[in-house]
């Protein structure tokens, strides 16, 4: 078994660390989304080596040195083509194999962690052209992606899953060096706030990868890292994009904005979910799919928390409101693409099943604006 091991492993190294300057120039020069035949046998030999780590720890011992070494390098000259995006996920999951496993101590350099973080999980985290066209011309395959867990393809998701199994390993000194560069991204984007828009929603990505500890679907965060202060993030990043009267403009960090009040809404006070009400339900007028689903999700979220066994916002505080959710949410049918929007109709329903009987004054006026959506939408006139 172990000579047949020494020669497995072997042949995977030197196909791994092979290179060869015509098959890389073909590539190159090709179809940007065609992976090559290079990078399809350096991604089989990363998911092999990857589930020998997980089944036989122990003997792959020896080998791991080498093999986190040579992936390291490989993640190092990988490009952004979508062509290689099955290599890149596939190498960056063995390193996150070997973080979660006793021998993470092999990543505890501060120049190899600092490596890792510049130049392979801060590159893979950043929204790419191809991302933000699936926004737009893909809403429903962005939010399959984005909040659905049909993100497990995806770089981001694997580079998130890195920096969560670093900041476990190594969190005082992980959390240290992310927050450096969550700093450095938000400068970069306070420079040019039009054109350096990837850089913030790159810094809410790292946030919420460094702090998010453990989670659920009905609480979201339920565990986080001590060392991130959640508060002041909120408060001076996420909230003023949600407040932003502009409900069109820079859609992604929008998103961004609501998928974080969304996953830390059992961190935040109820004053403060009550309070984010009404920036939310602006936000159902924004054009964009992901954006005013995006709201509707998170006034679903919120009215479903419970705490203690009781629903965290209260009945008389939401029934204020209501009138203006139910008139927002109604109205975002409106939108293209959004006639049969699945996420507009659980937080109508949600909203109905928590007033209960309270619903009863603004009623008629949630069966008058139902009717005429049903109509336009019978009709084809949406």
């Amino acid at each position: 078994m172990d000579s047949q091991l020494e020669e497995w492993m072997t042949a995977f190294h030197f196909f791994l660390t092979f290179t060869h300057s015509g098959l890389a120039g073909a590539d190159a020069a090709g179809d940007p989304e065609r992976e090559g035949v290079l990078d399809a046998v350096k991604a089989a030999i990363c998911a092999n080596i990857n589930l020998f780590m997980e089944m036989n720890e122990e003997e792959f011992a020896k080998d791991l040195p080498r093999f986190a070494q040579a992936v390291c390098n490989l993640l190092l000259q990988v490009s952004n083509r979508p062509g290689q995006d099955n290599l890149a996920m596939s190498a960056i999951r063995f390193l996150t194999t070997v973080a979660r496993s006793v021998y993470s101590k092999l990543f505890a350099d501060p120049n190899v962690l600092k490596q890792i973080c510049e130049s392979i999980i801060l590159p893979n985290l950043r929204v790419r052209d191809e991302d933000e066209e699936v926004f737009d011309m893909n809403p429903i395959e962005y939010i399959r992606r984005d909040i659905e867990g049909g993100d497990s393809d995806t770089r981001r998701r694997a580079a998130a899953d890195l920096v969560k199994a670093l900041t476990d390993a190594f969190e005082t000194e992980v959390t240290a060096m992310f927050t450096g560069y969550v700093t450095a991204l938000l400068q970069e984007h306070a420079a040019d706030p039009v054109n350096g828009w990837r850089a913030k929603d790159c810094a809410v990505y790292l946030v919420m990868a460094v702090t998010v500890k453990g989670k659920t679907g009905e609480r979201g965060a339920t565990t986080t890292n001590r060392l991130v202060n959640i508060s002041d993030f909120f408060t001076q990043q996420v909230l003023p994009e949600l407040q932003n009267p502009q409900v069109n403009e820079r859609p992604i960090l929008k998103a961004d904005a609501l998928k974080f009040v969304t996953t830390f809404r059992s961190q935040l006070p109820s004053e403060t979910l009550l309070a984010l009400l009404q920036p939310i339900t602006a936000l159902l007028g924004s054009e964009h799919v992901v954006v005013h689903s995006y709201a509707a999700t998170a006034i679903e979220r919120f009215l479903a928390l419970k705490e203690n066994g009781r629903s965290k916002l209260a009945v008389s505080d939401v029934l204020k409101v209501a009138q203006q959710l139910l008139t927002g949410l109604f109205a975002a049918f409106r939108h293209a693409d959004s006639a049969e929007n699945e996420y507009l109709m659980r937080a109508i329903m949600r909203l109905i099943s928590f007033l209960g009987a309270e619903m009863a004054p603004v009623a008629p006026m949630c069966l008058k604006v139902s009717l005429q959506v049903s109509w336009l939408t019978y009709t084809g006139t949406m």
